[in-house]
């Protein structure tokens, strides 16, 4: 079964703060929760549901002198552990780094967190560059050049600019939640057309090529705003706007309608066997 590997590397403000998670996670990782729960007090979590996520699973805990590093399974469904970085960026975290392998697929994705923040990786090994050592680590028998290392860790996801843990975490569920509405919809709709007779298949076409039609709708309406504020001559510019108002949206709706059928306008060619005008010619 797939599922996706998770290590996350913390650094925090002090040692004491390092030695507290430590003993929360390593009691978490034990199925010690009356421990986990009085270390996490000490740590001033709010609770150990948002430290910890029961549907993690292979779990473990190790702690060196300069940071704490949990890794652990998810389904490929599962979230990422943005909840429980930014409680732990409120209780004395400084820095993270989550490394992600998607078994599914057979790719990597790491993502650099600093001071509540989802950052580039760029700018966390400015911020840090103790660290650095420590999480792009050169392996000891020289075998990698500094070329072959930067290739091995540029699988950096980065933000444009940095963005709060906390909305990047509430973006995160709302692209969940639009994805879930959107697939219970569907559905929904293949339900009902499944009662009234029809076709879902027919009606997903129908919804694609509305969706087509208003996209030529939206792109003529742009060219004539444009062309009305940057040229002269507002009403030759109004009535071409109308027109491809009509015309870009019945364009767009037969492209797709195309496209969905697979129609490559081979129908009308010549097929092996038919009395076609080549055959015909040739009889003659």
């Amino acid at each position: 079964m797939s599922q996706n590997t998770l290590t996350l590397q913390l650094f925090f403000e002090d040692p004491i703060k390092l030695k507290i998670g430590q003993l929360v996670y390593q009691y978490l990782c034990a199925d010690n929760t009356e421990q986990a729960q009085r270390w996490a007090e000490k740590l001033g979590a709010p609770s150990l549901e948002a430290l910890w996520d029961t549907e993690w699973f292979n779990q473990s805990a190790s702690a060196a002198p300069s940071h704490l590093v949990l890794q652990f399974d998810t389904g490929t469904s599962g979230d990422l552990p943005l909840l429980q970085i930014e409680t732990l960026f409120r209780h004395g975290l400084q820095a993270a780094v989550l490394e992600v392998f998607y078994d599914q697929v057979g790719e990597t994705e790491r993502m650099h967190f600093d001071r509540g923040q989802w950052v580039s990786r760029q700018a966390f090994m400015d911020a840090n560059p103790q660290w650095r050592a420590v999480v792009e680590p050169v392996q000891q028998d020289g075998e990698d050049s500094e070329g072959e290392a930067e290739d091995r860790y540029a699988c950096s996801k980065d933000p444009a600019k940095p963005l709060a843990v906390a909305k990047l975490r509430q973006q995160e569920e709302k692209r969940k939640r639009e994805a879930q509405e959107a697939a219970e919809a569907f559905v929904e709709m293949a339900r009902a057309m499944g009662k009234s007779g029809k076709s879902p298949v027919q009606g997903l076409i129908a919804v694609l090529l509305l969706r087509a039609g208003f996209k030529g709708l939206v792109h003529a309406a742009v060219f004539t705003v444009v062309t009305v504020l940057l040229f002269k001559g507002f009403w030759l510019w109004m009535g071409l706007g109308l027109v491809l108002a009509v015309v870009l949206p019945l364009y767009y709706m037969a492209t797709e309608h195309k496209a969905l059928r697979g129609d490559d306008g081979d129908d009308d060619a010549d097929k092996p066997g038919d009395d076609g005008p080549a055959t015909v010619m040739a009889a003659q």
